[in-house]
């Protein structure tokens, strides 16, 4: 059975909402979440519920940042997220979460080289892993990351029957 799923919807459509009331401080589940929090985008620990803001309004020269478009994004948070999708690797947990795979991870930036790491001892350890990645990035992910046969859930589907409801989520 594929232990690799792709969470997929466009933007703002509340991908990373759904996946927080469904997966947040569950046992078995682990990984990483990016929520907007009154506009603002955030990495979430989804085991201890620990945030830290990732956007920022504009360049700060004071912080280090990674821009993208008209986006500012702070590279201590995406450091922390890395040591967090480290961490939760090596844990017992049935499913890994990495939200979101995005231009960032694409052009070795964001959430790499750890990104690669997670996703081949992913596949090493036979881990369920739970991707996020906008549609039009999909087919660029799938082929990078070797993962062709990974399973596409759309928005809307329902995602706790797709994914092996053998994980056993405790609330």
């Amino acid at each position: 059975m594929n232990d690799i799923f792709i969470y997929t919807g466009e933007k703002g459509v509340g991908k990373s909402t759904s996946l927080q009331e469904i997966f947040l401080q569950k046992q078995n589940v682990c990984g990483i979440l990016q929520p907007r929090i009154n506009g603002v985008k955030y990495l979430v620990d989804i085991v201890s519920g620990e945030k830290r803001r990732l956007e920022i309004d504009s360049h700060v020269p004071e912080e280090k940042v990674i821009p993208i478009g008209n986006y500012f994004f702070l590279e201590e948070t995406f450091l922390w997220g890395k040591q967090k999708l480290s961490e939760a690797i090596l844990t017992t947990n049935n499913l890994l979460i990495i939200d979101e795979i995005g231009p960032l991870e694409l052009n070795g930036s964001g959430l790499e080289p750890v990104l690669s790491e997670i996703i081949f001892k992913g596949i090493t350890l036979k881990k369920k892993l739970l991707l996020v990645i906008r549609p039009k990035l999909v087919e660029e992910v799938k082929e990078k990351y070797g993962i062709l046969n990974a399973i596409v859930i759309h928005y809307g589907e329902e995602l706790l029957s797709i994914i092996d409801y053998s994980m056993k989520i405790k609330s």
